[in-house]
């Protein structure tokens, strides 16, 4: 099955671990997942002030750019990324105002084909039409989870795993509508599907921090650590989340949560892709493992047991 993909910049600098998890484990999907021609960032945050339309003609670009390419979908797992997505798109359907002033300032655009090199200056009017997935949307709907669990390979069950939403999946309710923002289960249900030990802990909606972690670094530690420290204190051997700033809040930053938390040892955190590779039948080196700052490979490794890949927090 082909389906438009859009990675987003992060995953193809920094979150390269998701980027790759995601196109193993969707390979043996056999999906082949197309980046949309010349996409360019998503503008990573939703624009709040709807009299600027400036930040919304980057992800409009993008839905457009699919359905010239005759996609009726497309997929992305990094969460800021399918927020903004998800959300201009409704933003298309919903608004005639800010559908007409958007289509107005994209009709000046210039597409260059990389092959010909030929101008195109001419587009039609993006109405919304394109529909945007998270990929465990994609799972859930177009695979099935039935259907995934018949094809996992591998024994996750000792993987006691902690699913974190964080504040991109769920909320606002009405523009992301992926589950319900209260008693979510599409990223249980999944984890279920591939066979890991669903944990449930109360702080899997709660904010690790965002883009605190870049203006007031140390402000962001609290909320990254009680997620880490809630976790573990109901059971979880890992966290798994979808999102780049997410992860980089909670595993790349944990020497600055150690400094200031002096009992907190390290907590692995991976990518939903990463498990869901695994579970499939990926080579561990496909995995990234590598690049996390708390190792998480003692999980993967097929000899360990509960007992082997506890953290002590």
């Amino acid at each position: 099955m082909r389906v438009h993909y859009y990675p987003g910049c992060t995953l193809k600098e920094k979150a390269t671990n998701l980027e790759d998890s995601t196109r193993e484990a969707m390979a043996r999907l056999d999906t082949d997942l197309v980046e949309p021609e010349g996409w360019t960032c998503c503008g990573a945050e939703y624009p709040l002030i709807t009299e600027k339309i400036h930040g919304l003609i980057p992800p409009v670009r993008i839905l457009r750019q699919v359905e010239i390419e005759e996609g009726s979908k497309v997929v992305t797992t990094c969460a800021f990324c399918f927020a903004v997505l998800k959300r201009a798109n409704k933003a298309m359907l919903d608004n005639p105002t800010l559908h007409t002033r958007v289509n107005e300032y994209l009709a000046d655009d210039i597409l260059i084909d990389p092959t010909t090199k030929e101008k195109r200056t001419h587009f039609e009017s993006y109405n919304g039409d394109v529909q945007v997935l998270h990929l465990l949307e994609y799972l859930r709907d177009e695979v099935g989870l039935g259907h995934l669990k018949s094809l996992v390979k591998r024994d996750l069950s000792h993987i006691k795993v902690a699913p974190y939403y964080g504040c991109r999946l769920l909320r606002p309710q009405k523009e992301v509508a992926i589950d319900d923002p209260e008693t979510p289960t599409i990223f249980e249900d999944f984890l279920n599907a591939i066979g890991c030990t669903v944990v449930d802990f109360p702080f899997k909606q709660e904010c690790c921090g965002s883009y605190l972690s870049a203006s007031m670094p140390e402000t962001s530690n609290e909320p990254s650590y009680r997620v880490l420290n809630s976790a573990k204190m109901n059971g979880a051997n890992v966290v798994a989340l979808s999102c780049p700033l997410c992860y980089y809040n909670m595993d790349t930053r944990q020497d600055r949560i150690k400094e200031e938390y002096l009992e907190f040892n390290g907590f692995p955190v991976l990518y939903f892709t990463q498990l869901l590779a695994w579970a499939l039948g990926a080579d561990v080196e496909t995995l990234g493992l590598d690049k996390h700052l708390c190792d998480p490979r003692p999980l993967f490794d097929i000899k360990q047991n509960a007992e082997d890949v506890e953290v002590n927090l």
